[in-house]
C-alpha cells in the first residue's frame, strides 16, 4: 500500500509500536476513516466507520477497523475516555 494512516486525539501520541497498519487485499484507491474512543490507559474501546470515508469495499473497510482497534496511545491520567480518529489512506502502487 502506498500512503499510510494519520491519527488526531486531542494531542495524545501512539505507542512505541507505531499505528497499526490495516491489510491492503484489494487494489483500490481512497480513504477509510475511523471513530475511536480510547480509554485513559490508551486502549481504542471503540471504533466505526465516520465521515470522509470514499472506499465501499466492506473487506477494506473491515481491515481498517481491525488496525484501528489494535493501536495503542499513550496513558493519561483521568478517567475520562476521548474521542477522535484514524484515518487511512489508500494509493495504488505501480
Amino acid at each position: 500500500m502506498g500512503g499510510y494512516g494519520t491519527f488526531n486525539l486531542n494531542g495524545r501520541s501512539i505507542g512505541s509500536g507505531g499505528l497499526p497498519r490495516p491489510e491492503y487485499s484489494v487494489q483500490e484507491e481512497g480513504r477509510i476513516v475511523i471513530n475511536i474512543t480510547v480509554d485513559p490507559k490508551g486502549n481504542v474501546i471503540f471504533a466505526e466507520i465516520g465521515k470522509g470515508t470514499n472506499i465501499d469495499n466492506s473487506s477494506l473497510r473491515q481491515s481498517a477497523l481491525n488496525a484501528a482497534r489494535k493501536a495503542k496511545f499513550n496513558t493519561i491520567s483521568g478517567s475520562n475516555n476521548q474521542s477522535g480518529t484514524i484515518t487511512y489512506n489508500y494509493r495504488l502502487t505501480p
